[in-house]
């Protein structure tokens, strides 16, 4: 009898997950916000060095890897991402053009698994390699680090690199000098380059402006709290950085702790440092320092957060920029720094009906900007003496950005994406057009046999929602077809098309794969992002359901077919398409997701999260909260879908217990035959800065859970 037992136990733990051996004790906490108790049953599971906990994780994340272990096709999606990969021979990433053509970029070699430097002196001299990230901390041999960022200096003399490892994020700066290859002395700490703050180089070339983290633990509740734009000199101490632009020194401009205090400077020639207050929003407050005074703290107003600037380029003493300030789908204006005045700024292209305007820039010919329909489809116009003329393009491109060598030169760069075309790169003068794509053009054969079809969907509220649908042109519509879909809708991001090796590759599996504009994101200008923020939040879940509910009600797939696949802010739109609707999907994946938005203020990024999602300190912000957190809504005794939750303990940005504590509740409480996994990994975060062969193993493990559980037949666990 007794191995009997044994044999029983061991195959719950391997084949259903085992959820009532291995379900969390909870420790449950009583909160009060204004006048409402909310109990936390898995409280103790925000200290993942609790032993209770951490056990319990360890067990979590062994049923999980024995569940994708035994899915022996797993396996063949990490060779297909690699035969992808060989079929390619290079990508090349971060491309920096400077004003004399030196040309700085990342490049990795398909049987590299991490991206070095090199420089060229113009787009036709050969490559030089200036440096590979091996050579960082050779000591550390089982540690790779990663290039997640260069900016070199004005006349090309000098680089700076930032290197992290593990997902951190947080990184070191090395300097370059580029004709002779040697390193710094100086390896600069506590920096965070990327969205949070890049570096600015000085006029002079002599140093640069980078921001600087006081505290790098992401545990700490310092943590991104009270961090600084500080100067370096070339040939200083690390210990020499000076204070430029922080809430300490610059206690006059009302920055917060949680604020991102940045410095920008668009050009050696420019007259003007500019310093915002970023962080998690789409609009910033910024000042402006002339040149001449910057020793000084004489920082002046250049814009509100309230006059809703999204991208501005500064031209000797006019401001030109892009705002949605009673024009929720942008118009590009201009006023004089020396008279700010954007109540009476002069229009230079006015809002338009049915597309929103999505990037500008200006070269020594003209103005260029962007349009986009629903997100998908973009135009490039020229600005000619207040006529807008509209530049051919050799195809119809989902998505279209903007770069320039300065406003001196002439060179007008123009990246397309589509979902099915990898980027490419145009130079735009004198009225020609011509491909300077540094990538290796590669064609697919089978995409010539892959539909795209844009609809729009009838929300809840009778809105149109629009969802971009990627099959096979055999495909029946017959309800039998398996199908994904994913969104983000937050922080006004859009879902832009580009093309994704994971979409192809569920594609190729013969399912439907799906894009879903949701509220919260930009696609349809400002009012879209507002239409799911905060108090409206609930649409952005809502407009998800809607297009889940499009797929079934129009035979691409059904309920038992259907998976869906987010993370980050993302999570909050699937955990409660779930936890609102459980009988409609079969399967759900969130990585690294937000899903505990009542406790998202204790988190070390929460304060400045509040910008987008609201603060429990407001009786109606509170009750948004509530009603967008996934964790607080899971019940007990529901049949819930299968979900396999992933989170990076090195995660700066949201912290891993949010997936525990989801995974714990879930587990608890659901009452289906469906598995629900968690996979903790802690050499990984929030899935920026990770090598190539993780990130390809990331995406088996989605894929081959997803295909699992909406039955593909080669995707089924192999029977021990």
């Amino acid at each position: 009898m007794r191995y009997i037992i044994l044999f029983l136990v061991l195959f719950l733990t391997v084949f259903t997950g085992c959820k009532k051996i291995h379900i969390l004790t909870p420790y449950a906490v009583k909160d009060q916000y204004h006048g409402q108790t909310i109990e936390d049953p898995y409280r103790n599971a925000e200290n993942l060095e609790d032993p209770e906990v951490k056990k319990w994780i360890e067990k979590q994340n062994k049923i999980s890897k024995e569940h994708l272990t035994t899915i022996e096709k797993r396996i063949s999606l990490i060779e297909k991402q690699k035969e992808f990969d060989r079929k390619k021979s290079f990508s090349i990433t971060n491309v920096h053009i400077l004003e004399n053509d030196n040309h700085f970029y990342l490049k990795r070699f398909s049987d590299e698994n991490t991206a070095k430097l090199y420089y060229r002196n113009s787009f036709n001299e050969p490559e030089i390699l200036l440096y590979d990230p091996k050579d960082f901390k050779k000591e550390e041999s089982n540690v790779d680090y990663v290039i997640n960022y260069l900016k070199p200096s004005w006349n090309g003399s000098k680089v700076v690199v930032s290197l992290t490892e593990k997902g951190k994020e947080i990184s070191e700066l090395l300097i370059i000098d580029v004709l002779t290859k040697e390193i710094s002395n100086e390896v600069l700490t506590n920096s965070w380059v990327s969205e949070i703050g890049g570096i600015t180089w000085l006029p002079s070339n002599s140093g640069f402006i980078y921001v600087y983290h006081p505290t790098t633990d992401p545990k700490s509740p310092k943590f991104l709290k009270n961090t600084k734009s500080v100067i370096y000199t070339l040939g200083n101490k690390k210990e020499d950085l000076v204070e430029f632009f922080s809430m300490e020194y610059n206690n006059d401009l009302a920055i917060k702790e949680e604020d991102f205090p940045t410095v920008l400077l668009t050009s050696p020639s420019n007259k003007y440092f500019i310093g915002q207050k970023t962080g998690a929003a789409t609009y910033n407050d910024a000042y402006f320092l002339s040149m001449d005074q910057i020793k000084s703290k004489n920082w002046k107003p250049l814009f509100k957060k309230s006059d809703q600037i999204k991208r501005f380029i500064i031209n000797k003493d006019s401001l030109f920029y892009i705002t949605s300030k009673n024009t929720p789908n942008f118009e590009i204006r201009k006023t004089s720094i020396k008279n700010l005045d954007f109540d009476n700024a002069e229009v230079l292209v006015k809002e338009k009906k049915d597309t929103i305007i999505t990037d500008f820039n200006m070269t020594s010919d003209g103005l260029y900007f962007v349009t986009s329909k629903n997100g998908v489809q973009a135009d490039l116009f020229k600005l000619n003496s207040n006529k807008q003329n509209q530049i051919k393009l050799p195809y119809v491109f989902g998505n279209i950005s903007l770069s320039t060598k300065s406003l001196n030169h002439p060179e007008l760069w123009i990246t397309t994406r589509g979902w099915l075309t990898q980027n490419k790169r145009y130079e735009y003068r004198n009225n020609s057009l011509i491909e300077k794509s540094l990538n290796p053009s590669y064609e697919d054969e089978e995409l010539k046999d892959i539909v795209i079809k844009e609809v729009e969907v009838a929300a809840h509220d009778g809105e149109k929602i629009p969802l971009s649908l990627i099959y096979r042109k055999s495909l029946i519509k017959d309800g039998n077809n398996i199908a994904m879909m994913d969104g983000y809708g937050a922080y006004g991001v859009s879902m832009i098309p580009f093309f994704s090796l994971r979409r192809l590759l569920w594609v190729k599996e013969g399912g439907v794969y799906a894009i879903a504009h949701i509220r919260g994101g930009g696609e349809k200008g400002d009012a879209w992002h507002k239409g799911g923020f905060k108090t409206t939040k609930p649409n952005t879940w809502k407009d998800f359901i809607s297009c889940a509910e499009y797929l079934i009600d129009n035979k691409f797939t059904s309920k038992d077919k259907l998976a869906i696949w987010s993370g980050s802010a993302g999570g909050i739109m699937i955990g409660r398409a779930i936890t609102e609707r459980p009988d409609l999907f079969k399967s759900a994946i969130i990585e690294f997701g937000v899903l505990n938005t009542l406790r998202s203020e204790s988190r070390p990024n929460g304060a400045n999260s509040v910008k987008e999602y609201g603060t429990i300190k407001d009786s109606l912000e509170f009750k948004a909260l509530e009603e967008m957190d996934a964790y607080h809504h899971i019940k007990k005794g529901e049949k819930y879908p299968a979900t396999l939750l992933t989170a990076g303990l090195n995660d700066p940005r949201v912290p891993a217990w949010f997936s525990v504590k989801f995974a714990a509740r879930m587990e608890a409480s659901n009452v289906s035959d469906n598995p629900n996994l968690l996979l903790l990994d802690a050499d990984t975060g929030h899935g920026e800065g990770d090598t190539k062969l993780k990130e390809f193993e990331r995406y088996a493990n989605i894929l081959s859970f997803a295909l699992w559980q909406t039955g593909h037949p080669d995707y089924q666990p192999k029977e021990e």
